[in-house]
Parts: structure tokens; sequence; C-alpha cells
């Protein structure tokens, strides 16, 4: 029986300083003439097409048509490598030894979850080289709604596997209340990791599966999916 883990990127796998906000500050700015133009959205536990939106809603008073939102995240993504390249890149603890022992069992099955668009993900990941151990998930472009792209990557994974993944055997792995309530919404285990702006009582609050300080135990993570 495969065991999906569905990891969270920003604040659970990596951190890039600013570089999200600072290309989209970039797109938005080019695009629309709107200076600092996300000082007042909120980021986490965002997905990147939910802050299109909320940033135009606030500051142009008006919703992006969809011509426009293509736009914006084309020019987002032409902007964000060089944001990635210029700002300080950390990956999180135990990240870099954890990875390849789980990518070495043939009966897991790695997977994203995260708000970045598709694209946008990729790139941080293959900025700390971590990009090759995941093929799948869901991401902020295939919807707004965190649960709901839960699903899709979860959709994606069966679809691979003959769904041949039981409920039971998917665990979400993030830093954020949001990815907790996300998890649970799409009715899997949750492992959160105090890695992020959420401290443990934060995490403890929405009622994950398990809470970790953070990736380095790899006997402890192994033990929360049943390894």
């Amino acid at each position: 029986m495969k065991t999906l883990l569905l990891f969270d990127i920003d604040g659970t796998l990596l951190q890039v300083d600013d570089a999200t906000r600072q290309a989209m500050n970039k797109a938005f700015s080019e695009l629309f003439g709107l200076k600092n133009p996300q000082q007042n959205v909120p980021f986490a536990g965002r997905t990147d097409l939910g802050i299109f939106k909320d940033v135009a809603l606030t500051l142009l008073g008006r919703p992006l048509s969809g011509e426009e939102l293509k736009q914006v995240a084309d020019r987002y993504l032409e902007l964000l490598p060089e944001e990635l390249d210029r700002r300080e890149f950390r990956l999180m603890p135990g990240v870099t030894q954890l990875l390849p022992v789980l990518a070495a069992r043939k009966e897991i099955i790695l997977g994203l979850e995260t708000g970045n668009l598709e694209s946008a993900a990729y790139m941080k990941l293959k900025r700390g080289g971590m990009d090759r151990y995941f093929s799948l998930g869901g991401f902020g472009s295939d919807s707004e709604d965190r649960a709901e792209l839960v699903r899709k990557g979860v959709e994606r994974a069966r679809n691979l596997n003959h769904g041949s993944i039981l409920d039971d055997n998917i665990f979400l792995i993030g830093d954020s209340p949001y990815d907790i309530i996300a998890g649970r919404k799409a009715g899997i285990n949750t492992i959160g990791v105090c890695t992020g702006h959420a401290d443990r009582n934060i995490l403890l609050a929405e009622s994950p599966s398990y809470v970790l300080s953070d990736l380095s135990d790899i006997l402890a993570f192994l033990r929360c999916i049943g390894f």
C-alpha cells in the first residue's frame, strides 16, 4: 500500500526572504502603475491567485479580467527567478537529510501542497536543488481554496497509482495553521512543523495529527507516518 506525503513549500521546506512579495510588487507596478501594491495585503496561508485578486480589489477597486490575471501571473513568473537569486535563501532544518530517505522508499510518494503557482513552486524547489524529488501536487494555480488544491494533489497521485492510496495513508506536512485546516477539510492526516511564523501552540490549536519542531528527526517523522 502506498503512502502519500504532501509537503508545503514556504516555511516548511525552504525560506526565501521576500522574493515572492517583491516579484509580485514589480509585476503590479509595471502593469498598473501601483507603488508598493502589497504592503497591506496578507500573504500567510494564501494562494498566489488569491493575492493577485486581493491586490486588485484593494488598490484598483475592481476585479482583474481574465486577461489581466494572466498578464500578472506571467509577469510575476518572469520576475521571480531574479528575485530568488538576489535574496537570502535557506533550506529548513533536516530537509536535505529527510527527502533522500523518503524518496528511496518505493512505497512512499512525495508530493506538494502549496499556494504557489505550479511554475513558481518548481522555481523555488530548483533553487534549493529539491525539484527532483517532486513530480505532482496541488498548487495555487489549481484553486484559491487550499483544501481544494489538497484534494487536487491527492487526485493526481491516485490517478498515477491506480487509486491505491487510502486517506489514512495520506499526510500533509506544513508550517501554517492554514495547512492544517486545509488537510483536515480534505480528510487527511496532518503534520505541523514549527519552522514558519506559527509557533507550536498556534499549530496545536488546529488539532494536527502530529507536531514536530522541524524535519531534522528522521526517525520521529517516520514514526508519524507509520514506518
